[in-house]
């Protein structure tokens, strides 16, 4: 009994781990996941594909004035960042880096077609 202990308590953790998983998954709340990319300002991006080192100047403009910002992955995916509740300190750092590109990590959501990002760390 005690050499299979230790099986069975790895069977137990990894069952536990799994449905731990698939009710965070089923209530949208996901694993951080890391992503590299350029912090855009939506308004010029959406409204004219605005983005790289010739709109940086315009991008920090515009994050200054509150525009929402997005992260445009360096797979092509759009990301609209939003603040964690608990601490927004990540987004307000994210919002000094708009135009530049970074490393960005945090939750991800989606929504009738629209993809998030709760901002947990970002560094240039």
């Amino acid at each position: 009994m005690s050499k299979s202990y230790p099986l069975l308590l790895i069977a137990v953790l990894t069952f536990f781990s799994a449905a731990t998983n698939l009710v965070a998954e089923k209530h949208g709340i996901l694993p951080d996941i890391t992503l590299r990319g350029e912090i855009v300002d939506l308004a010029c991006y959406i409204g004219h594909g605005a983005k790289g080192p010739e709109h940086q100047k315009c991008a920090a403009k515009c994050a200054e004035l509150g525009q929402p910002l997005g992260l445009l992955s360096t797979d092509g995916k759009l990301y609209i960042l939003v603040a964690d509740h608990q601490d927004p300190s990540a987004l307000l750092r994210a919002r000094k880096l708009a135009g530049e590109q970074v490393e960005m990590s945090g939750e991800p959501a989606e929504r009738d077609g629209v993809t998030a990002l709760t901002v947990h760390a970002v560094k240039k």
